[in-house]
């Protein structure tokens, strides 16, 4: 998780995971509401979204 200004803020997962479908929850509480980006890695894949946490 990275906030708006590129700064990594936490990570939920590192490490190599099988091909599957896979549900990862992330406890905001400890930051304020705003626009988050979350980056997703594979071999020869990466794409960065973003999304808006509203408290």
């Amino acid at each position: 998780m990275y906030n708006v200004l590129g700064k990594r803020i936490e990570t939920l997962v590192n490490g190599y995971l099988t091909a599957n479908r896979y549900e990862i929850s992330w406890d905001a509480s400890p930051f304020p509401g705003g626009v988050y980006f979350y980056r997703l890695e594979t071999e020869g894949f990466t794409s960065t979204k973003n999304m808006i946490l509203v408290k």
